[in-house]
């Protein structure tokens, strides 16, 4: 049976600075915050991290929360917020990445959960594909599935490099922010990382 979340009595002590508050609020959402982060994120330690990150910032700002608005709402925001920002983070931060594959690699390949994260992947990697201009996806099939440089494709196209870089640039900005709105955290970290 689920207890009763903290009333606006506690809320209240907590932005007030009590810490006892803060820790019954813990308490209280700590569990279901971490199995909502875990759907976006699949690995335990990192879903543990990223709740801990968002208890420590509900904390720092506490003095900002309304207690007229629905508390629960506000820190599964946050919480989201946060896990989907991580990804940003993925591209530049080795420890990350290799947590990452690390979790793949036990995974295994060819286990149906992979199997399914493989073709989730290309499904949205397809639907991001059919989501781009002519002239864009023209520059991408020939840049990236063809292997073309980008002064191949400029004459191939009868466009400057410049263009062609730019069209690359944005079409690969817009194929990660597809994935990262319509999947999940791991699927977008293999985008990243180019695993698929």
């Amino acid at each position: 049976m689920e207890s009763m979340p903290p009333g606006e009595e506690v809320l209240l002590r907590m932005i007030e600075g009590d810490e006892s508050a803060f820790t019954s609020i813990y308490r209280h959402y700590h569990p279901a915050l971490y199995i909502y982060v875990l759907r976006f994120c699949k690995i335990p330690d990192l879903s543990e991290d990223l709740v801990h990150d968002v208890f420590l910032k509900i904390w720092e700002i506490r003095d900002r929360i309304d207690p007229s608005l629905p508390f629960t709402g506000y820190l599964y925001r946050i919480a989201r917020n946060h896990a989907f920002k991580t990804i940003k983070k993925l591209a530049q931060d080795e420890g990350l990445q290799e947590e990452v594959l690390e979790h793949l690699a036990a995974s295994g390949s060819g286990l149906p959960e992979q199997v399914v994260r493989e073709k989730e992947y290309d499904r949205l990697f397809r639907e991001a594909l059919g989501r781009l201009g002519p002239q864009r996806l023209n520059v991408f099939r020939l840049c990236r599935q063809e292997g073309k440089s980008y002064d191949e494709a400029a004459a191939i196209l009868g466009i400057s490099r410049n263009a062609v870089k730019k069209h690359m640039v944005l079409s690969m900005r817009f194929i990660h922010d597809y994935i990262y709105r319509h999947g999940d955290l791991l699927l977008a970290c293999c985008l990243l990382l180019k695993i698929f």
